[in-house]
């Protein structure tokens, strides 16, 4: 069973539900719906029918659905068979298996060099 106190700092969207606006996370994201926004957390994942259209940053992001606009993974970035991630993505270690897609710019950092807040400052993403 998970740790009571980590849940009250998380969030679970769940299938089906489509929520709008930015939000800022303390712990962990869990995204089986859509998010049409921004997205800040400690650790996201994003389920097979999950899919967030807006800027994202945590540093554990693990995707098994879609993520479309711009990426920051302070930490680890794992794109499992069924994910798919269009726009920009600044990562500093990467696991793609096999059918994960990237549409778009890679850039790698150093763990601890990534600034989310200047890259997502910078504005939207070509998608």
């Amino acid at each position: 069973m998970a740790n009571p106190a980590d849940s009250l700092e998380s969030v679970v969207i769940g299938d089906g539900v489509t929520v709008k606006g930015v939000f800022v996370i303390p712990s962990k994201a869990v995204v089986n719906g859509i998010i049409e926004g921004d997205l800040t957390a400690e650790e996201v994942l994003i389920g097979p029918t999950g899919k967030i259209t807006g800027r994202i940053s945590a540093k554990v992001i693990d995707v098994r659905g879609q993520l479309h606009n711009t990426v920051v993974s302070e930490k680890s970035l794992i794109i499992r068979a069924t994910g798919k991630i269009t726009g920009k993505v600044h990562y500093v270690e990467i696991e793609i298996e096999k059918g994960g897609e990237i549409e778009g710019t890679l850039t790698q950092a150093i763990e601890g060099t990534l600034n989310a807040a200047s890259i997502l400052n910078n504005g939207p993403a070509p998608v």
